[in-house]
């Protein structure tokens, strides 16, 4: 595995800037991609927690009102 992440390494340090150049910009897209689907997901989830959280577990409907 360290020789492949070597060769790659070294084919992107000798290859010229117009080749560097979108194979950088392709990884941080799909790295931050990720990221973002992974980061989403969090919100989603916490955001789904507080609103279960804050919700009262009845709404009154169908109770008798308390008289004293």
């Amino acid at each position: 595995m360290t020789a492949f992440l070597d060769w790659i390494s070294q084919f992107l340090t000798t290859s010229p800037l117009w080749i560097q150049s979108p194979i950088v910009i392709l990884g941080s897209v799909v790295v931050c991609s990720l990221l973002a689907i992974i980061l989403l997901r969090i919100v989603d989830i916490l955001g789904a927690w507080v609103q279960r959280i804050g919700t009262p577990k009845s709404s009154g409907k169908g109770q008798k009102p308390h008289h004293g």
